[in-house]
């Protein structure tokens, strides 16, 4: 385990790495995240007035509804907890029962805690770079809790293999009799004698509390992780846990995209910052030089001194020059052309949408777009976000599920069927993981159409095995298999419809020879 010194300067090198992005995330902030707080900006910084164009904070907004639309919708199922291929055949069948009853009461808590509004909060942080979600035990009769933890607070190391190997996190001026509070049942004052004495004599201090979170690669059977908590003025640690089992660790930090050999993630707004920069300064320009045609800049006399130092060339300026000449008159507004601004501001604002996949899906004002189009658009949103859904699934959706299971498993409210979960599989069903399963569907309908022109539809049908072909078609549509008949039942009645229009057929042909 870490001391604090060791913590301090992994946290120093964190920051330092950290701090060379900054900048930029200042930058993207402060023209697409109205009030919220930056690295090196304030709630109320006068910075946030020089948003003129409100297309990159839209794009923001839509981007995280987008995605967790696409990727956790409210009050779904986005995940199908199935048996591996571990389990033997003849136990599949009755994991998979166990399984769909742990999944229908896993996200019956899901829905009801916080997690909806946490997440989204942690998908808008997701659009520049990385967004970490913090999940422990409920209160208040909820078996979760959730935390979206801002990047002005958060700090991150990177693991031996490219992973992010553990989180800082920094939170300054908390009173010292609320460090109990804060901690709960995890406060252990035994290592931190000067905190102890100062909350028994109720002193009014401020102090800074650094929670460091890391993953024990060492460890390679089983899944460890360490909590610690310290006060950074006094290098106390206040708490210390050892977090063993999968889904031990509460800090879930994921990214859609990264360097290589980073740590922080690459976004789709830091790829599109400089339209967002671009749309800006354009419109901020348009406006001037609107106040400038309809204000006006205006010469008059003066006693024969003129400072060109103090003039600004600002809508309303008045310039002076030699008595006795012409008096007031307005002077010719600047020639400069803004013929090409629309053109311009369109293209970038198309570009910057479409960097954030919130491009509509046709015109309002046109025809509306057909089934057709619809699922060719969401298979197109599907094949640009396939790198990034792939990461997400890995760094988010995955260790989320291993987490509230653990959450669940520890108060006793559920019991895996496995060990461990060595035998678990996790099938996702949200609409991006459909939609990227839509293009073998239409293989098979190509397939079966090819084979029915060439040996006709009846023999078409024969050639694919209905067992799994059914198996095949709701793992790829992401429906419960319960809905659906066994494919014994399937081919009893299919045998019993051929009968039934056989006899049919039979009493046609029997009416149509006794009227003869």
């Amino acid at each position: 385990m870490r001391d604090a010194g060791d913590i301090l300067k992994r946290m120093d090198k964190a920051q330092a790495e950290r701090s060379r992005l900054e900048p930029m995330f200042d930058d993207a902030i402060r023209l697409t995240m109205p009030g919220r707080r930056g690295f090196n900006m304030t709630d109320w910084d006068p910075a946030w007035a020089d948003i003129y164009d409100e297309t990159g904070a839209n794009a923001v907004e839509e981007f995280a509804s987008r995605m967790q639309a696409g990727f956790f919708p409210s009050f779904s199922r986005f995940i199908q907890l199935e048996a591996s291929s571990l389990i033997a055949p003849k136990d599949r069948a009755a994991v998979n029962r166990d399984l769909e009853e742990i999944c229908q009461y896993l996200f019956e808590e899901i829905w009801v805690s916080n997690f909806a509004t946490e997440a989204a909060e942690s998908l808008t942080d997701l659009a520049l770079s990385t967004g970490t979600l913090c999940v422990e035990e409920g209160f208040g009769g909820n078996r979760l809790h959730h935390q979206s933890i801002p990047l002005t607070e958060l700090l991150l190391e990177t693991g031996p293999a490219g992973q992010i190997g553990g989180q800082f996190r920094e939170q300054r001026d908390v009173p010292v009799t609320d460090v109990p509070a804060i901690l709960g049942q995890h406060y252990d004052d035994s290592a931190a004698p000067v905190l102890a004495a100062d909350i028994r004599q109720n002193v009014d201090r401020k102090v800074t509390l650094v929670t460091h979170t890391y993953r024990d690669f060492t460890s390679r059977d089983t899944e460890r992780s360490w909590h610690i908590v310290l006060v950074k003025e006094t290098k106390e640690i206040v708490c210390k846990r050892e977090l063993t089992g999968r889904g031990s660790n509460p800090f879930l930090s994921f990214r859609m995209g990264k360097i290589e050999g980073g740590t922080w993630g690459r976004g789709p707004l830091m790829r599109s910052l400089g339209a967002v920069r671009t749309t800006n300064l354009m419109v901020e320009l348009v406006l001037e030089n609107a106040a400038m045609a309809i204000t006006g800049i205006y010469q008059t006399d003066n006693d024969g001194t003129v400072n060109a130092d103090n003039i600004s060339l600002l809508p309303g300026t008045i310039l002076s020059r030699e008595i006795g000449t012409r008096g007031l008159e307005p002077i010719a507004a600047a020639t400069g052309s803004f013929q090409m601004q629309d053109v311009v501001l369109g293209d970038q604002r198309t570009n910057i949408k479409r960097a954030m996949y919130n491009d509509m899906l046709s015109d309002p004002n046109r025809t509306p777009a057909t089934a057709y189009e619809v699922s060719e658009r969401m298979a197109d949103l599907a094949h640009r976000t396939a790198a990034g859904f792939s990461r997400i699934f890995y760094e988010f959706v995955q260790p989320y599920i291993w987490r509230a299971l653990y959450l669940l498993e520890k108060r006793g409210d559920i019991q895996l069927p496995t060990q461990n979960g060595r035998a678990l599989n996790f099938r996702p069903t949200s609409p991006l993981a459909r939609a990227q399963s839509g293009r073998d569907l239409q293989a098979l309908i190509q397939d079966f159409s090819l084979r029915a022109q060439i040996y006709g539809p009846q023999a078409a049908a024969m050639s694919y095995e209905t067992e799994e072909l059914e198996t095949w078609l709701q793992a790829r549509n992401g429906l419960d298999e319960r809905i659906f008949k066994t494919p014994a039942d399937m081919a009893r009645s299919m045998q019993e419809m051929q009968q039934q229009m056989m006899q049919m057929q039979a009493q046609m042909q029997q009416m149509g020879a006794t009227g003869k």
